[in-house]
């Protein structure tokens, strides 16, 4: 079997959750299915090193300065799969061709942009829009990272239940413990250390960060004059709102708020933070709770969509649009660490449940489904 993999996430100059996941996937699909090959079509002219384990995967650039008019997905990437004679394409990032001239899987992570398209550009929405749909009418199969996300796409997209497949994503791997010189390039670089509380932010309202942060300032003085909160993945924007915001309600000397984290810098900080406060209003997934049982950290995180799903009882399920709620959570978790401690058991036991080789045969199931359809086969179901 030759696959054709749309790999633009994994050579990403900033690689993030799609990526990450991406990787894991196909340095596993070896394990599993040995004797297929894969082409691995990207836009980087930079060098990119091994990431994918050759030659079972060969990274091949198309030079492309632009994208007008969508034509990577429309052109480009359909034209050089029938080039290359693949068996199956996958397209691993929420988009697909209007033409599948070959087999086609598209995984599709989440709805968010349509479930919250508060600050999101009309365009690009609409445009997600037509191919989640697209994808639920041609794809030769759809995998989906959850349980929540499938039951969307059949139930909202009226996509075939029999060719939706869920590869629930892992962790990677038990981060190493944080030596001396470790503490002091974190404390340098991002100003925080032990107790703090970890927060990945955003500007955009679903990741929750200004409730984060209206439910921080509601902890008792003695909790906010030990303890630190740390926020990273803001742009430069976000960061000024956000310390205008912290400013207001007085609580600046105890928010860190930080640019986007190294990637490398992650395990670190997931390792040496208290608690992972992770209220996301909608996620497809979650793979910062899977990061956080690893590294044997305490998780916050919502009753809504796929988290609960993830975490199961291994966390402190809160509901995300009630500060107050978060705000006991991290009390909770920052002053009983007999409580901590047990959900970081649970959490190191949930993490059997997630795991890269289980990912990857189920992955490797929907591409062996697709291969095996025809464009008949591949008909839409419609509503009785």
């Amino acid at each position: 079997m030759r696959i054709a993999l749309d790999a633009r996430t994994i050579y990403a100059p900033q690689r993030r959750g799609i990526g990450k996941s991406l990787l894991e996937l196909y340095r596993h699909l070896p394990d599993v299915r040995p004797d297929w090959r894969v082409i691995a079509y990207h836009r980087c002219n930079q060098p990119i090193g091994e990431l994918l384990p050759e030659p079972y995967v060969q990274p091949r650039m198309i030079e492309m300065p632009g994208d007008r008019f969508n034509a990577w997905d429309r052109f480009r990437l359909p034209f050089a799969c029938r080039r290359d004679r693949v068996d199956v394409l996958h397209c691993p990032a929420n988009h697909c061709p209007d033409w599948m001239p070959i087999p086609t899987v598209v995984t599709i992570h989440d709805l968010i942009p349509l479930d919250i398209p508060e600050g999101q550009p009309v365009k690009p929405t609409q445009r997600f829009d037509r191919s989640v749909r697209t994808a639920c009418r041609k794809a030769a199969a759809i995998t989906c990272p959850s349980d929540y996300t499938r039951g969307r796409l059949i139930g909202d997209m009226n996509a075939d239940p029999a060719r939706v497949f869920v590869t629930p994503w892992a962790d990677f791997g038990k981060p190493a413990s944080v030596d001396l010189a470790g503490r002091i390039k974190i404390f340098e670089k991002y100003r925080v250390e032990p107790p703090f509380v970890l927060h990945f932010g955003a500007a955009e309202p679903r990741k929750n960060t200004r409730r984060v942060i209206e439910a921080w300032a509601g902890l008792r003085k003695q909790i906010k004059s030990r303890a630190r909160l740390l926020i990273v993945g803001l742009d430069a924007k976000a960061q000024a709102e956000l310390s205008i915001c912290t400013a207001r309600l007085g609580i600046e000397s105890s928010v860190a708020l930080h640019g986007f984290a190294d990637e490398a810098d992650i395990p670190a900080l997931m390792r040496m933070a208290d608690v992972l406060v992770y209220p996301s209003l909608s996620e497809g997934f979650g793979l910062p709770i899977l990061e956080a049982f690893a590294a044997g950290t305490a998780v916050i995180t919502s009753d809504r969509t796929s988290l609960p799903e993830v975490a199961g009882d291994a966390a402190q399920i809160i509901d995300p649009e009630d500060f107050n709620t978060i705000t006991k959570a991290m009390n909770k978790l920052l002053t009983d660490p007999v409580y901590r401690r047990e959900l970081v058991r649970r959490g190191l036991s949930q993490l059997k449940h997630f795991t890269w080789h289980r990912a990857a045969e189920a992955f490797a199931l929907a591409i062996e489904s697709a291969a095996e359809t025809t464009p008949q086969s591949r008909r839409p179901v419609r509503a009785a």
